[in-house]
């Protein structure tokens, strides 16, 4: 495998993974309870997101793995974050929202499709 290939990927992931952590950083702003909302803390709240996502895809795939990720991901939010099981359902919800709201307004702009959601 190509080592320029292999650099690509992580940039590609880092990028993500800071876009992630931007817009959970402002859907846990919603909510005035929520706790460790500082960016280092959040930032390795979707860094485990992220790895919880990749395991469950990578040794078991379907919507089994993905029902039970998601349900691991919003108990490690309600547990990091002070936030309760239905409100992390609700911020990862939001999550969403903002990223199809700003990558439609950004591809509204520039006239490219941006959206990628799996």
């Amino acid at each position: 495998m190509d080592v320029g290939y292999i650099l690509v990927q992580i940039a590609i992931y880092l990028i993500f993974l800071l876009i992630m952590t931007i817009f959970l950083k402002i859907a846990l702003g919603f909510f005035s309870k929520s706790k460790n909302t500082d960016f280092s803390r959040v930032f390795i709240t979707s860094f485990l997101i992220t790895l919880i996502f990749f395991l469950f895809n990578f040794f078991l795939p379907g919507i089994l793995g993905l029902i039970i990720a998601l349900v691991i991901i919003w108990i490690l939010i309600s547990a990091i974050h002070g936030t309760g099981f239905v409100n992390a359902i609700i911020i990862s919800i939001i999550a969403i929202i903002l990223y199809i709201i700003v990558l439609w307004i950004i591809g509204v702009i520039f006239g490219v499709t941006l959206i990628v959601l799996f």
